[in-house]
């Protein structure tokens, strides 16, 4: 009866340990790319969890790079959706997210993508430029090129490598979820496994073939190819067009309690398409419970209509305008040698924002 009794507690602590977990607190990482990691930084307050921990410790040089993909997820997620009611502002609260990112919504399903496809670029790119000695350019591809006088040679970006690193490493968190919990637990850790894939996909996809031409007097008889990582913005771009056509699913269970999840209605989903377990809440308004910031205060553009606009981000309570004075530089000139020399003018602006 005692070891039953503690057979219990023991699950019921994981359950709640469980749901404490998120694959993304490591986003919380307040470290610049530039520090030079040591093992007493692998620690709690910078978001790890699990075999977070023993990642971070085994591979200390790879770490400025983990760092610096927080930057880029960061970054780019605001740049993303600016023109948005949700405009990412809520992850700068890591590791302690609101509800917005710690349930299976579509927002938290392209905060996962983006996270998981930053780790791969960050990586990626850190092998192929030699900073990081624990790899270095790709194996030559095996896709057949246009032209048969075209070659592979050069240095190829090492995605594989950077895609093998943050499959370990963004989804320790979710296989740990998944060891024994709950139904909700393990259906939240399967959309987040296949949102941190798709994210991954993204990269691959927009892996771009680069020739250089050889030959006399640049005939270009020859080329040399290699394969290289888009911008970052491009991948960026992508996974939020899979956000506005996000695919909602429903957890289901088959056989010896084996989940799954299966779209709601339409069309199945693939592994390029970002997944949602749980409807966005409304982010017109603010709700702590809820964990939506509002949009009370959010700039708009009263001339346009669609994304941006007041009568979009300010949910029909209208909105206030008035002018600000900015200060910019202004009547540059470079001066030999070397360096630009600007004036600094002052600028006056109309500004729209949600009442």
């Amino acid at each position: 009866m005692q070891n039953l009794f503690r057979a219990a507690a023991i699950l019921l602590v994981l359950s709640v340990f469980a749901q404490r977990l998120h694959g993304i607190r490591w986003l919380a990482i307040g470290l610049p790319s530039e520090h030079n990691w040591n093992r007493s930084d692998c620690n709690k307050y910078q978001g790890f969890v699990g075999d977070q921990y023993k990642m971070c410790r085994r591979k200390l040089p790879i770490m400025k790079y983990v760092a610096e993909a927080v930057e880029m997820t960061k970054s780019e997620c605001k740049s993303q959706l600016t023109n948005r009611r949700w405009n990412c502002s809520t992850i700068d609260k890591a590791p302690s997210f609101y509800n917005d990112l710690k349930r299976g919504t579509k927002e938290s399903a392209y905060v996962y993508s983006l996270s998981s496809a930053a780790v791969v670029y960050s990586v990626t790119q850190a092998c192929s430029i030699g900073r990081l000695e624990l790899c270095g350019c790709g194996r030559t591809p095996k896709m057949k090129l246009e032209n048969k006088n075209w070659l592979w040679g050069g240095c190829s970006d090492n995605i594989a490598y950077g895609v093998r690193f943050s499959k370990n490493f963004t989804d320790a968190v979710e296989k740990k979820r998944m060891k024994g919990q709950e139904a909700s637990a393990t259906s939240r850790a399967l959309m987040n496994l296949h949102n941190n894939e798709a994210g991954r996909t993204a990269v691959r996809d927009k892996m771009a073939v680069v020739c250089r031409c050889h030959g006399v007097s640049g005939s270009c008889q020859t080329k040399t190819c290699f394969r290289r990582l888009s911008d970052f913005k491009e991948v960026a771009t992508l996974l939020k067009k899979k956000y506005d056509k996000i695919i909602n699913v429903v957890s289901k269970t088959k056989g010896s309690n084996k989940h799954m999840l299966r779209p709601r209605r339409g069309k199945r989903y693939t592994l390029r398409d970002l997944i949602a377990l749980a409807a966005s809440p409304n982010y017109c308004r603010k709700s702590e419970s809820r964990g939506t910031l509002g949009t009370v205060g959010r700039e708009c553009n009263p001339e346009t209509s669609g994304k941006g606009s007041c009568a979009y981000m300010c949910c029909g309570r209208g909105y206030k305008t008035f002018t600000r004075e900015i200060v910019e530089r202004c009547n540059c000139q470079y001066v030999w040698c070397c360096y630009v020399k600007c004036k600094k003018c002052a600028k006056t602006i109309t500004v729209s924002t949600c009442k």
